[in-house]
This record gives C-alpha cells, structure tokens and sequence, in this order.
C-alpha cells in the first residue's frame, strides 16, 4: 500500500501547502524569460492546468492499468508503476534549478498517472492474493492508505517541514520515497494466484 493508494492521498494533499510560493515561482519564471510579468489571471490559469494535470493523468492511468494488470501481472505492474512517479520527482525536483514551471505541469501528470493505476492495480492484487478469511479486511487496507497518505502529505507539508518557500520543490519530489520503499519490498511478495492461473495458465505456480 505504501507505494499504492499511499501515493494517491499523498500526492493530493502535498500540492496545497506550496500555492503561493509556486505561483509567485511561475511569475517569476516568466518575468524572466519575457521581461513582463503574468497578469493574475493567468497565473491562475497556469495554477489551474498545473492541478488539473493530476487527475488528467490519473484517467489516463486508469485505463492503462487493466491492460497492464493483464500483460505484466499485478506485481509486475505496481513496480513498474513507480517509474513515473520517480520521472515526476526528478521533473518537480529540478524544476526550481531549470526554471521551469513546465516541469511540475508534467512532474503532476505523471504522478497522477501513477495514482490511476495504483488505485485500479493495488485493490486487485490485494484481493486475489489474501487468504479467504482475511480477504475483506486486506481490501479495505486500501482505503487506510489513502487516508495516511493524506494525512502524511498535510504533516510533511507544514512550513517548518518541507512546506516553506526554499523547500517545496524536496515536497513535490519526496514521493519517490514510497516508491523507493515499495521497490524495495515488493519483489519478495507473492504474484496474484488468480493471475498465475487464469491470466497465464500457469496451475504449478499458482498452487
């Protein structure tokens, strides 16, 4: 779950503490590359397609992850799924240093496609892999996940934390590291039963 429904309620709650400081990064930015500054409204604007690229990005996930659920398998999936979450830490982190606000439109895109598929792949492994009597409980470890996430994201979001002004851009990237965790770990656990079988034909491996 970590590096799951873990990266979807975190990557949604650490965008909120940073607002300001990477609107006035975007003005700034611009004024230097233009020597004009943006009008408020389209500081807006940028602001606007730079949070809505997370949930673009989570669709997008969601109808790729059913295929590579398929293809890969669903552990398989999970830990290929953190590469875009790495390529969107590399993108925000950079940003600042590049001056470009580009990179953190395209660092949200792929973090959202990260959540799409995780929301989508996560749940199924879970279920298809859970001993009988522990599968409903198991499941539901999904949505406290997400919750955490959310929590940790307002907790590491704070000012005296990674939320101030010379920081934000080690908050936007620090969801590599349930990513880096969860490539650590998930290469020891099992792959879906269901998958081995039914997906790959395999009866020796899934018993």
């Amino acid at each position: 779950g970590i590096g799951g429904t873990f990266q979807y309620g975190y990557n949604i709650s650490i965008i909120n503490a940073p607002t300001s400081y990477i609107q006035a990064f975007m003005n700034e930015t611009w004024l230097e590359r233009t020597g004009v500054p943006l009008e408020s409204d389209v500081i807006l604007l940028l602001w606007s397609l730079t949070v809505s690229a997370y949930p673009l990005g989570g669709l997008i996930g969601a109808l790729v992850a059913g295929p590579m659920a398929i293809m890969l398998g669903r552990k398989m999936s999970l830990l290929l799924n953190n590469v875009f979450v790495i390529v969107a830490a590399v993108l925000s982190g950079f940003s600042r240093m590049a001056k470009s606000f580009e990179m953190i439109m395209l660092s949200r895109f792929f973090t959202g496609v990260n959540a799409g598929v995780s929301m989508n792949v996560q749940p199924m492994y879970l279920a298809e892999s859970a001993p009988k009597k522990l599968r409903g409980a198991v499941a539901l470890t999904s949505a406290s996940f997400t919750a955490l996430g959310l929590v940790l994201g307002q907790v590491v979001g704070l000012r005296e934390l990674l939320g101030g002004e010379e920081s934000w851009p080690f908050l936007l990237a620090s969801n590599a590291v349930p990513a880096l965790i969860q490539l650590t770990a998930l290469p020891w656990f099992p792959e879906s039963p269901r998958y081995l079988l039914i997906d790959r034909g395999d009866k020796e491996s899934c018993i």
